[in-house]
């Protein structure tokens, strides 16, 4: 199979194929449950209606996808802002590399708000882990998701980083398209965010010059901060859990995580782009330095820009004082009560699983504080 046959296999769906699985997307039994929660004030008759009508991938996105999250951070959100677009060029492609905190909403967030301030959306990468049946395919796809092969043997995890480079690096040369990846494989458990060194080698995987590849890609580092985790408790006892035992997913897991965290409450939410990497990339060709040293000094600038772009909030504070049993950030970034509420919230989230309190208070602080731990490594 060439290229072209796999490229095939991995992309979104296009134009001609939205009608298709337009009609499969709303004859399963799921839909309407979707359709009433996002379209609450309309009859469900008129939603059908109109998703019939629906006939190009757009027109998905802006009439659904769009409403959606939207609806959605209006719902389980108490505000959402936004900074740096103003560091791009709405005709440049480009590739978001993302700190990773939800499963579904980091990069559909990160859409309205391209959409919004008239920037086109981006394909995003659609872990075939996900990928559990044809619903859930559909609504990637017409979504402009695309596949992103991650089990395998070594052999097989080598030729797929060989096949997701060339894809990325179509996309955004040939098709001029950006697209959204997380910086590294599954969320970020622990709040800790950290770009892996294999994200930055699969992106020069059969490239030729390391730093002409790059630089083509013209990458963009996003920072997305939820002021609450909508998924902190899971975070939590999956951590606690793998400490205990070789921890398993079970079957669904995922799905459960993307529904906890489009319905779980956020706060405030943040996103912040950076400006893109290419004036650091390029002064490191004046440096005698090999193909791993630039990898990791890449690596950490991404992390870097995240780290220092990350909105931090009360909670932050709050949980690195009770880490380190003090009071060092109060009455300068929260209240007795700002850490009161806090205290309640996590009393709640934590009696919700059963284990050793004083570990699971900590698995839960650390979600937290690591941001604001990150950010006075990244600034001293």
């Amino acid at each position: 199979m060439n290229l072209k046959e796999q490229f095939e296999i991995l992309r979104p769906y296009n134009d001609e194929e939205a009608k298709y699985a337009i009609e499969r997307i709303i004859s399963n039994p799921l839909f309407i449950g979707i359709a009433q929660y996002i379209f609450e004030d309309k009859p469900i008759e008129n939603v059908f209606s109109e998703f019939k009508n629906i006939s190009t991938i757009d027109k998905f996105q802006s009439f659904f996808s769009d409403y959606a999250v939207k609806q959605t951070v209006k719902k389980t959100s108490t505000g959402l802002t936004f900074g740096g677009l103003d560091n791009l060029d709405k005709n440049t492609p480009y590739l978001f590399i993302a700190n990773h905190r939800d499963i579904v909403l980091d990069s559909a967030i990160m859409q309205i708000l391209l959409l919004e301030n008239g920037h086109k959306t981006t394909q995003i990468t659609f872990g075939d882990n996900l990928m559990s049946n044809q619903f859930i395919i559909d609504l990637g796809k017409m979504n402009k998701m695309f596949t992103f092969y991650r089990s395998g043997s070594r052999i097989d995890q080598y030729k797929n980083a060989l096949l997701h480079s060339a894809y990325i690096h179509h996309v955004i040369k040939e098709k001029k398209e950006s697209i959204w990846i997380a910086q590294r494989d599954g969320r970020t458990k622990d709040g800790n965010d950290k770009t892996q060194a294999g994200l930055i080698k699969m992106l020069i995987a059969g490239q030729g010059n390391i730093i002409d590849s790059l630089i083509n890609l013209n990458i963009v580092p996003i920072s997305t901060s939820y002021e609450y985790e909508p998924c902190d408790i899971q975070k939590v006892n999956e951590l606690y859990m793998s400490k205990k035992t070789n921890y398993v997913k079970s079957k669904g897991e995922d799905l459960k995580s993307v529904m906890s965290g489009i319905t779980g409450f956020k706060g405030r939410i943040h996103v912040q782009f950076a400006k893109p990497l290419n004036d650091f990339i390029k002064k490191l060709t004046s440096q005698s330095i090999n193909t791993n040293e630039i990898i990791d000094a890449i690596v950490k600038e991404i992390d870097y820009q995240i780290y220092i772009n990350y909105k931090l909030r009360e909670a932050s504070y709050i949980s690195y004082d009770m880490l380190n049993n003090n009071n060092n950030f109060i009455n300068q970034k929260y209240s007795k009560i700002d850490a009161e509420k806090f205290g309640k919230y996590m009393e709640n989230k934590i009696s919700l699983i059963e284990g050793n309190k004083i570990e699971l208070q900590s698995l839960f602080l650390k979600i937290y504080a690591n941001p604001l731990i990150n950010f006075i490594e990244a600034t001293k």
